[in-house]
Parts: C-alpha cells; structure tokens; sequence
C-alpha cells in the first residue's frame, strides 16, 4: 500500500496577537505528536486542546517521526481547505499551517499538531515552565 502526500507551506499571519475566536468548530478531530523530544509535550498539549473542546483522537498524543521540528507546525490532513488547521493553529498560538493531501482511506484526524522546540512559546508560563 503506498500514500501520496503533497506539503505547501503557508503562515497564518499573526495568530499570536489575533482576537480569541469565538464559535470554535470544536468537533475537528486533533492528532497531537511530539516533533522536539521533551518528555509529555504531546499530553500537555492533548490535555490543552480537550479542555478548548476538540476532539484528541491519538489518547494523550504521540510522537512524530522525528525530534528535528524546530518550529510548531498544524497540518490539514483532509480538508483542502485549511480553516481547521487554522483555528487549531490560532488555538494554540502556532504560525504556521501545512497543507497534506493523503488517499489513506484509515486517515481519522483533520488535523496534525506537531510540536516544535519553541513550544515553551505557546503555553503561558502560569501553564508549564520550559525547564
């Protein structure tokens, strides 16, 4: 079985100091991996999207092919159209969102959180400390 994926990368402009959104889609389903390597970053970040009310679909999160992600991608797995990475993306506070085309008929998340070494940028320090 083969999968074909094609990646643009694209930034969502300024989502740091954008308004907070109201009327959240909250049923986009959210897969959540760790892309740096720090200890329980992806449960940190499951446990932050559930509590915005989406849908963690990979349990506490997992980790990504590999810990070379410098910068926190969203990727939109399914949609084409990225208005799910989007508001995952303006959620978290991440700038940038890559759009994936898969034909994997098992495919269930919309969406792909992968977190980078700047991760300690995207949680308040009240949230957790960047040890």
């Amino acid at each position: 079985m083969s999968f074909v994926s094609i990646a643009v990368l694209m930034a969502v402009t300024d989502t740091a100091r954008e308004p907070v959104i109201e009327n959240i889609d909250t049923s986009i389903r959210v897969a959540v991996l760790n892309g740096c390597g720090r200890t329980g970053l992806a449960g940190m970040f499951a446990e932050k999207l559930r509590n915005e009310g989406f849908d963690v679909v990979n349990g506490m999160g997992g980790n990504a092919d590999s810990f070379d992600f410098d910068v926190s991608v969203v990727v939109d797995r399914k949609s084409g159209a990225p208005k799910k990475a989007e508001t995952v993306a303006r959620v978290l506070g991440i700038g940038h969102v890559l759009l994936q085309r898969s034909d994997d008929p098992y495919l269930i998340e919309d969406v792909v959180v992968i977190l980078g070494r700047d991760w300690h940028t995207l949680l308040t320090s009240k949230e957790v400390s960047a040890d």
